[in-house]
């Protein structure tokens, strides 16, 4: 099957790729993003820019480390105008598509001139908002150069969301000054909050890697287990995209209750709790410094 699929989006590519990249200023901007953070990025540029159509190849609530795409998502990249992608080995599968398509279009890997953390190769480094602020800085250079028509509004665009990136990132260091930094200790079910720790003094451990598409071992749990009763961590989450099993049998291991869910890679639906960045950002901080908050008032009691 993974053949067949290759070779329509080979087919796909060579007559429609070409001409997409060279056509951009003709009709509406066909804008696609690999997945639903980026998305919420270039909608946030792009807002009051009616011309443009933007798609977001991994769904709603989808793993963007293990998703597969199918033929229509090799249509939706053949007609771009413009590709936008994390980049670092994030998305995996779509890069892979782009290349074995030989797609001749213009796309942005939207983390360039961040310096990742390589030990391992980590690629969610959007959870430090000052890294956001680069894919912002990074999305909006992209779209004026190659729709310098609305370039001013792209500009302005930016301004209004860097400033308030600045006040999230304000908030979030407020909200953790209530809490001692030697009791900043998060379980999550993967390792994709190494940024987030790093820029808000908070320690994550996790079971499974970077990757979701790798299985923890037994001596690793076994050693997560000992940590959190021997650091009497408190604050244990699953994850929106994981099955919550293993952060169950962990807790239960531990004498501990899952506290909530945390959003790593991927926003909610719009009647969810992280349907944009801020909003997830917003969601995870409070659901953090809940945990944390009520571990602190029964140890008082």
């Amino acid at each position: 099957m993974a053949l067949t699929i290759l070779s329509i989006i080979g087919i796909i590519f060579t007559t429609a790729g070409t001409l997409s990249a060279s056509s951009i200023s003709a009709g509406p901007i066909k804008i696609v993003t690999s997945f639903s953070i980026l998305k919420d990025f270039v909608q946030k540029i792009t807002e009051g820019n009616d011309a443009v159509q933007i798609d977001s190849i991994v769904p709603l609530e989808s793993d963007p480390h293990t998703y597969q795409p199918t033929p229509k998502d090799s249509i939706a990249l053949a007609q771009a105008d413009i590709i936008f992608i994390n980049g670092l080995d994030f998305e995996k599968s779509i890069e892979k598509m782009i290349m074995s398509a030989g797609f001749t279009g213009k796309v942005c890997r939207t983390s360039d001139g961040i310096t990742p953390r390589t030990e391992p190769l980590d690629p969610h480094l959007w959870h430090d908002i000052n890294n956001a602020k680069v894919y912002v800085i990074n999305i909006t250079k992209f779209l004026s150069e190659h729709d310098p028509t609305n370039r001013c509004l792209y500009k302005k665009n930016e301004k209004k969301f860097l400033e308030q990136l600045d006040l999230l990132d304000r908030w979030i260091r407020k909200q953790f000054e209530r809490i001692p930094e030697n009791q900043r200790l998060v379980v999550t079910t993967h390792d994709a909050f190494w940024y987030f720790g790093k820029a808000y003094n908070i320690q994550f451990l996790a079971p499974v890697g970077i990757s979701t598409d790798t299985e923890a071992s037994a001596q690793k749990v076994a050693t997560l287990i000992d940590l959190i009763k021997s650091k009497n961590i408190k604050a244990i989450f699953v994850e929106n995209l994981a099955s919550p099993r293993l952060l169950q049998q962990i807790a239960e291991e531990t004498g501990l209750t899952l506290q909530g869910i945390l959003y790593a890679d991927s926003l909610s639906t719009t009647t969810g709790p992280a349907a944009t960045y801020e909003e997830m950002m917003r969601h995870n901080v409070t659901t953090i410094l809940q945990a944390w908050e009520k571990a602190a008032k029964c140890q008082k009691q």
